[in-house]
């Protein structure tokens, strides 16, 4: 396994252990207090970060495939989305332990947002290269 394979899993695996440690930490903030959007329709702010940050550690995952590194060898993707969903629910249920902190179904519904998102995107460029190879792959013959 090549140096740059071995950082790049590195870099996801120390990301995942910073996001679940952040879970343990007994932090009251005023994220869930601002609000976004109009009246009638409004996301809070944590919700927001919630989803972000999920949709982020796809787009990892993406960036990851697009320059031919796996994080695993054999069924990739599944084992991705198994262990991200498996964090974004552990860190809200360790949180009914933590002091100051709270389980919040919408935040775990905000993460698995994330996650859907994200995978949605890997998915469509997935297929999208698969379409461009298919073309090229006409072209040549």
């Amino acid at each position: 396994m090549s140096l740059n394979i071995k950082l790049f899993q590195y870099i996801f695996w120390t990301g995942y252990l910073t996001v679940l440690i952040t879970a343990l930490l007994p932090i009251k903030g005023s994220l869930n207090k601002i609000h976004i959007g109009p009246e009638l329709f409004h996301i809070r702010l944590d919700h927001l970060l919630h989803l972000i940050v999920y949709f982020l550690i796809c787009m990892y995952y993406l960036f990851g495939l697009r320059i031919g590194f796996a994080l695993f060898v054999k069924n990739s993707l599944l084992k991705f989305v198994l262990i991200i969903l498996f964090l974004a629910t552990i860190t809200e249920i360790i949180q009914l332990w933590v002091p100051i902190r709270s389980f919040n179904v919408f935040d775990l519904v905000s993460n698995v947002a994330g996650v859907i998102i994200g995978v949605g995107v890997v998915k469509m460029v997935q297929r999208l290269n698969r379409t461009k190879s298919r073309r090229y792959k006409g072209i040549m013959a």
